[in-house]
């Protein structure tokens, strides 16, 4: 699914990067969302000094989008988020990648690059689907969040991992169940 036709990830960065500041809150870990941005196509990066503070707090803003319980929360989240990007679509065909669009100005720095693309990537997917598409992850002790760009829309954890550590604890929960019922 491809929600606003960007040659970067901009919902997998936004989750990305709200993955990386639950997992690091102080930034003990040099260049991490550094990579994150890397990882999601990202150009032209600044000096991590300059952009590693940026980054976490707009990570943390974006964090409130999945804390949503309703359509109305999530939207209230992001208009807070749009206020404070400044959104100018432009079609560019730097690097050699072609024609594309980006959502910031074209004299925008990186901060402001990933703050207009995220806020606009997770307007596009609330504005299409609601908070059914994204959240926080549904397994014991995580506070991942995820956004479920799939067909089926069953997505509700972050990763394989944790889903497959919930499929495993209520499967030993129902045979416990059954040995309890058996000896009683």
């Amino acid at each position: 699914m491809d929600f606003i036709g960007y040659r970067s990830d901009a919902i997998g960065a936004a989750v990305d990067l709200v993955n990386a500041v639950i997992e690091d809150p102080d930034g003990a870990v040099p260049d991490q969302l550094r990579g994150v941005l890397v990882a999601h196509s990202y150009r032209a990066l600044d000096a991590p000094d300059h952009v590693e503070p940026k980054l976490r707090a707009w990570a943390r803003r974006l964090r409130t989008v999945f804390d949503a319980s309703s359509d109305d929360d999530a939207a209230a989240a992001i208009n807070a988020l749009l206020v404070d990007v400044r959104v100018e679509p432009h079609l560019t065909d730097h690097d050699g990648e072609g024609w594309h669009l980006h959502y910031g100005p074209p004299e925008a720095g990186l901060v402001d690059r990933v703050r207009a693309t995220t806020a606009f990537a997770l307007a596009m997917l609330v504005s299409e689907y609601g908070v059914t598409r994204h959240g926080r992850c549904a397994a014991d002790g995580c506070a991942k969040v995820f956004a479920d760009t799939t067909r089926n829309a069953a997505r509700r954890y972050c990763s394989s991992a944790c889903a497959n550590r919930s499929a495993v604890a209520a499967h030993r929960a129902r045979v416990r169940a059954r040995a309890q019922t058996k000896a009683s």
